[in-house]
Parts: C-alpha cells; structure tokens; sequence
C-alpha cells in the first residue's frame, strides 16, 4: 500500500525504516494500537522514494540504523540535505548504547537516539512527546505567518494610501490651476500652491522615510555615515528639524515649540541631514500626539562627554501595553484616533540614525501625563567653530 494512500489528515503518520522484519513489523503493530498511521519501509531507498512521492509528509520518521544495504546514518543524512524535511523529527534506533554509539546521529541531525531493545512504554512516551512538541512549533509558526501576512497587508494599504493621498490632492490642485487660472484670485491661487506644497512634503517624506530606513536596516547607512559625519552645532540640526517637523506635521503645525539651550556652543560629528531627519520625526511625533494647540518642549544641554536633547510633549502618553512596541517598525499607537500619517517607521528610524551617531536613544512615557524623548550624542571635543563648514551654519 502506497503511504499516501494511508495518510490522513486525521491522525499523527508516522515513517518507519527498518531492516529487520521482525523490528519493522512490531513498531509497526505498536504504533497502529495506538492510532498513528503508519507506513514501513525495509530500507533507506526505499524510505526516500516514499517521502518524495508522498503528497503528505510524515509527522515523523523513525529509523534502525541497521538499514542494509546502506545505513540508518546515510538515511538520516539524506533527510537532513533536503529542505522541505528539515523540520521532520527524526528518531534513530541503535544496538549499542552510549554517547559513541549515537554520536553520528546527533551530528547528523537526529532529535533523539534510542538503544534497542526498546522499551515499549518509553518509546511510546518519547513519540508522543516529539509529535505533541511538533504540533505546537508548526501551530505556532503558522500564527506567525498569518500575522506576517496580515502586517504585510497591512502595510502595503498604509504605502498605497501614503503615497496616494497627496497624488490626489496634488492632481486635483494642478488642475483647478491649469483649468481656472485667469479667474482665480491671489488668495485662491496661494491656496492651491499650498496644497500642492503640502502633498509634495508629505509623498516625500513616506519616500524619504522608505529609503533611509531601508538603508539603515542592510547597513549601508552606518557605511556611509563613516564617510559624511561633519562637525555641525547641534542648535542647527534641532532648529531645521523644528521646521522640517511642522511640514510633517500638517495638520498641528501651529504647535508651540520651546527650545532651551543650555549649552548653545556644542559640536558633534554628524551628518546634519540623517540627524535633522531623525529629530523631525520625535518632534513630529510629539505634536501629533500633543493635540491641535499642545506644547512640545526641546532642552539641549552638555554632561558626562555628551550633548543631550530631550523632547518632551504633554499628551496623553503611551498605554503601558504599547510601550513593547513602540520601536516595532510598521506599527502606530490608535493610528484612526490620531490621525496619524506614515507608515510607521518614524520612531524605530530616528533611533537607528542616533545609534548609527554614536549616540543613545530612550522612551520615557507616563499614561495621562506626556512622552519624553532623552536623545544623547558624543561631543566633538577635538572640534571649533572653525571646523563648521558655512554649509552647515
């Protein structure tokens, strides 16, 4: 009987391969008392033939290491070249006991090694474990690939509507201009301009964003910054990231912003664009989730051989069972609720461009009471004021 036609999808099938009939026969007998499907095979060959005709792979594969004309090991090694049975428990049967006798076997790949003769209650007790074990990795794998699926979904509706939110409304703008131009008046006109402004800041942010953080992750970005750092005042950085925030930030763009320095004069090595980026994506952050009219607070000032930035908004603050997942790439805290914008990537990218400096990165959020961002980076104390480039004043 061929083994898929045996196979069910109701109980545990398990593999056998064993030379000796009298072995082959009574495991066979055993396994069938207690409801797995069973399929026999008198050598590795023929084994193999089985698993690749097979439309159902076995649950398990247990095989004597006598196995003329080959043996158990050459099986064994056999299954664990192919990819699509590396997941496959494999349990080999040996005459001799030892750590010598199985020691092939766990190189090879083998999840267990058992000396013959068998114990029927112990053998019995190992399979039903490894099968149990089984079924709860591939359970679990599963749940993972049907959140990989759903986060991939997911993802691709918030790029679709990040990039084509402001292709609409830059389309709808060019050509209410081209169509009405001699008849709209400045005001009209100005309004028009801003709108194509804005779906122009947004798209590239979303592409910006994109391309930086794909960066980052293959680590071309760390590559590079090696060759870009420059010494740049960081009130620099923090003033453009302020401005480049309110763009990003279209509909609280009009949020107080305090910015104290302690220490206006401090230098660091940095590439003044990633680090403006990754500034105006915290700040962002906190006005989105500081509300239409909510202050965000920036204090910069110098200690222990860094320069620290901490930004600070009076919010709502992170729930406590978020604060695991606020550096998870792709995902955004009551995104419907805050309007959110992205694709949500801002945090987990602004981090990476802070190390990727040298620098330290922390959260600090209390529900009901506002988030604070704690950002340090070395001091450049090698540098002066004449190592700035005019580029970066």
């Amino acid at each position: 009987m061929a083994f898929g036609d045996i196979i069910s999808a109701d109980h545990a099938s398990i593999l056998i391969a064993a030379g000796k009939p009298i072995l082959r026969s009574g495991m066979k007998q055993l396994l069938h008392s207690e409801g797995y499907n069973v399929v026999a095979a008198a050598d590795g060959e023929e084994a193999l033939a089985i698993l690749r005709k097979t439309p159902y792979l076995p649950d398990m594969i247990v095989s004597d290491v006598e196995l003329p004309p080959a043996t158990g090991f050459e099986f064994l090694r056999a299954v664990r070249q192919n990819p699509d049975w590396l997941a496959i428990p494999f349990l080999l049967l040996t005459e001799h006991p030892g750590l010598d006798a199985v020691r092939e076997g766990y190189l090879l790949g083998a999840d267990d090694c058992l000396a013959k003769p068998l114990d029927r209650e112990q053998f019995l007790l190992i399979v039903q474990s490894k099968l149990r074990r089984q079924a709860e990795l591939m359970a679990r794998i599963e749940r993972q690939e049907a959140a990989l699926k759903a986060a991939k979904r997911s993802l691709a509706r918030m790029v679709a509507h990040e990039l084509r939110t402001p292709l609409v409304s830059i389309r709808m703008a060019a050509e209410i201009l081209a169509r009405e131009v001699n008849r709209l008046e400045t005001t009209q006109i100005q309004e028009i301009i801003d709108a194509l402004q804005n779906g122009s800041v947004r798209m590239s942010r979303v592409v910006e964003q994109i391309v930086l953080f794909t960066t980052l992750e293959s680590g071309a970005l760390q590559e590079s910054l090696q060759d870009d750092l420059r010494p740049s005042p960081v009130r620099n950085a923090v003033i453009g990231a302020i401005d480049r925030a309110r763009q990003f930030s279209y509909r609280q763009h009009e949020n107080p912003v305090q910015f104290d320095e302690l220490d206006p004069g401090a230098l660091v090595q940095c590439d003044l664009g990633a680090l403006k980026h990754a500034l105006a994506e915290v700040i962002s952050n906190a006005m989105t989730f500081s509300g239409p009219d909510g202050p965000v607070h920036l204090l910069q000032w110098v200690s222990d051989g860094r320069v620290w930035v901490t930004i600070t908004d009076y919010g709502p603050g992170i729930p406590e069972d978020e604060l695991p997942h606020v550096f998870q790439p792709y995902h955004q805290i009551e995104r419907h609720k805050y309007e959110q914008q992205g694709i949500g990537i801002g945090l987990p990218l602004a981090r990476g461009i802070i190390e990727a400096h040298g620098g330290t990165f922390e959260l600090c959020s209390v529900s009901g009471r506002g988030t604070q961002i704690i950002i340090g980076l070395p001091v450049c104390l090698e540098c002066s004021p004449e190592d700035v480039l005019p580029l970066d004043g």
